[in-house]
């Protein structure tokens, strides 16, 4: 799994890459007129859940320490999707991807999306 620390909501978070996070924006990059900061605030708030360790408070349905609309403000506080902190948590997913998704699960997708 992949992993990094970054400064969320004045405390350190972990944010973490895995099959779990991966099956949460494959469902958002699947739905029509998705945009890509929307694709960006769930990768940070499905990446902070699996960091946080709060799958199993996500998945009953409780109240989390954040939602969706903190990962829209975290991204305009560091500056906005092209700053550095959003292109290293970024990088990270893609590494994720590039190690963990197969190649014809990623030629799939592409595909998919060619024919949108």
């Amino acid at each position: 799994m992949f992993e990094t620390k970054i400064t969320f909501q004045g405390k350190e978070k972990t944010i973490k890459f895995g099959s779990w996070v991966t099956g949460n924006i494959e469902k958002i990059v699947n739905k029509d007129g998705y945009g890509n900061i929307e694709l960006l605030a769930h990768l940070i708030f499905f990446g902070l859940i699996m960091g946080e360790k709060l799958r199993s408070n996500f998945t009953a349905n409780e109240e989390l320490p954040f939602d969706i609309f903190d990962c829209y403000d975290w991204i305009d506080d560091v500056g906005g999707i092209t700053s550095d902190e959003v292109q290293r948590i970024q990088d990270l997913y893609v590494k994720h991807n590039e190690m963990n998704v197969p190649k014809s699960e990623k030629k799939k997708v592409a595909e998919m999306k060619k024919a949108k």
